[in-house]
């Protein structure tokens, strides 16, 4: 197993970190440009990996990375609610706001010549739910070369604590009634502290978080 909780522990703190710097950009004008700017290389990046996906007829890739670029930031200081109740755990607002949009975009800009459209044929629909498989898709794509990064550049200690982390995980113990590790069962695999395991911990999130931001 390659980092499974240190992975899922990575996805949640990007939604969270993108949740904060949401919520700062719809005061601070800095904030928004910064936002702004991280949201349009990803989205560039996401075009480029599945054009077919993020294209939309009738306008070049330039086109809809403005359009949805600018829905971002009109989103953001509209003063509405309702943009900001979008969740899915795991995938970050941004993200969530932009795929929206796309398929906005898909329905008013659709050309005359695909009226005929096979995409429009009854018993095939693209859905929010196919929408959300692609993107987790790719996300855990990412998470796993990642992990494997991270992995290979781990001292002598920190891979101890990552077998043992492992080990509870066999067990049934890395996780106790949360999302939280359970550090003690793994530091008694060691025989440490639990202090000492969260220590461990943490670093091997941050090698993992430092390989996720390298492939992003």
């Amino acid at each position: 197993m390659t980092l499974p909780s240190v992975s899922r522990v990575r996805a949640l703190d990007d939604e969270a970190a993108d949740r904060r710097e949401r919520e700062l950009s719809r005061s601070s004008d800095v904030a928004l440009v910064a936002y702004e700017a991280k949201w349009r290389a990803r989205l560039a990046r996401l075009q480029r990996r599945y054009p077919a996906r993020w294209h939309v007829p009738g306008l070049s890739n330039e086109e809809v990375l403005d359009l949805l670029c600018l829905h971002l930031i009109e989103v953001l200081r509209s003063g509405e609610s309702e943009p900001f109740a979008l969740e899915s755990p795991g995938r970050p607002w941004g993200l969530l706001i932009a795929a929206r949009k796309r398929r906005a975009l898909r329905r008013a800009f659709r050309l005359a010549i695909t009226a005929h459209d096979f995409a429009e044929a009854p018993g095939y629909r693209e859905t929010p739910d196919q929408e959300q498989m692609c993107v987790e898709r790719e996300e855990q794509q990412l998470l796993a070369l990642a992990g494997e990064r991270a992995k290979s550049q781990l001292s002598g200690p920190q891979r101890r604590w990552l077998a043992a982390l492992e080990q509870s995980t066999q067990s049934g113990e890395l996780f106790a009634a949360s999302d939280e590790p359970n550090l003690s069962a793994a530091s008694r695999i060691l025989g440490k502290n639990r202090s000492s395991a969260l220590r461990a911990y943490r670093e091997l999130q941050a090698r993992y978080s430092s390989e996720l931001a390298r492939l992003k």
